[in-house]
């Protein structure tokens, strides 16, 4: 586009609101901004916190920035340590346990964005 900037935000900035047993700081959100595509989000949990079994419409990926999660996906347990990344396809049905003190994970997704909300309606 032309005339368009770069936005930048710091994760101090931004307010956390509750998803499952994590906090969550979301950095850039299609539904908040009326465009766009990926979801950003910078997800806290301290040991023992859980998510519900759930999918994404398209693809996810995390990077682990620090301590270690466990995540459950089609009968196997994948563990995310400091520095893993992990790509989830589209509708696989996944939780994630906290195994550590505290698990810090950055993830992008596109649950918000005009292809997920224009594909419920098909």
């Amino acid at each position: 586009m032309t005339g368009s900037l770069p936005e930048v935000k710091q994760v101090a900035s931004v307010s956390p609101v509750q998803l499952y047993d994590f906090s969550q700081k979301v950095l850039f959100s299609p539904a908040e901004r009326g465009e766009g595509f990926i979801k950003l989000s910078v997800t806290t949990g301290k040991k023992g916190a859980r998510s519900t079994p759930h999918a994404h419409p398209r693809d996810e990926v995390t990077l682990t920035l620090k301590g270690e999660a466990v995540l459950r996906a089609g009968g196997q347990e994948f563990f995310m340590t400091e520095g893993t990344a992990l790509r989830l396809p589209p509708g696989v049905v996944h939780e994630v346990e906290v195994l550590s003190e505290e698990w810090v994970v950055v993830a992008a997704y596109c649950d918000e964005c005009m292809l997920c909300i224009g594909s419920k309606g098909k």
